[in-house]
């Protein structure tokens, strides 16, 4: 009596099949972590640039700055101006530059009047980079009244 021998194992095309099936189902998840990945990296490209950028603003803000010095527009960083730099590990990486422009706000002035308000600065860090061969920018905006003037205009001088 002749007894079948059962082989335990798989075939070539079930392996072939297990292959594929485990392929189709890993790619798309290493290519989620890829790209959050670097999504992650340009976020955080981004909160450096917002930083070094509110470091500078807050430096320009000082009153000992401010009004000695308009209009002024300096490069970052500037060797007479050593307060307001760039981090050495960002200029190295990214070759980034920047710059922080002091001026009388374009566009207000005074209620009733019309003339230009002169109490009143804009102040304007645009930082540029390049990331991944592109040239990158971030520009952040702010206003600082001088309301210790004794010139202090108000709608009530019209």
């Amino acid at each position: 009596m002749l007894q079948k021998v059962r082989r335990s194992g798989f075939s070539l095309i079930e392996v072939l099949l297990s292959v594929f099936i485990i392929g189709v189902g890993v790619v798309p998840v290493l290519m989620m972590f890829l790209s959050g990945t670097r999504t992650v990296e340009k976020g955080g490209i981004l909160l450096e640039a917002s930083i070094v950028a509110q470091n500078i603003l807050d430096r320009a803000r000082s009153d000992s700055f401010i009004w000695k010095t308009v209009p002024i527009t300096i490069t970052v960083p500037d060797k007479d101006y050593p307060d307001f730099k760039l981090p050495a590990a960002f200029i190295k990486k990214y070759k980034a530059s920047g710059s922080l422009t002091v001026e009388c706000a374009p566009g207000h002035t005074i209620l009733g009047t019309g003339a230009n308000e002169t109490n009143l600065l804009q102040l304007t860090v645009i930082l540029s980079w390049f990331e991944n061969g592109i040239e990158k920018e971030y520009r952040l905006l702010s206003y600082r009244a001088n309301t210790n003037s004794l010139n202090l205009k108000t709608s009530a001088d019209f």
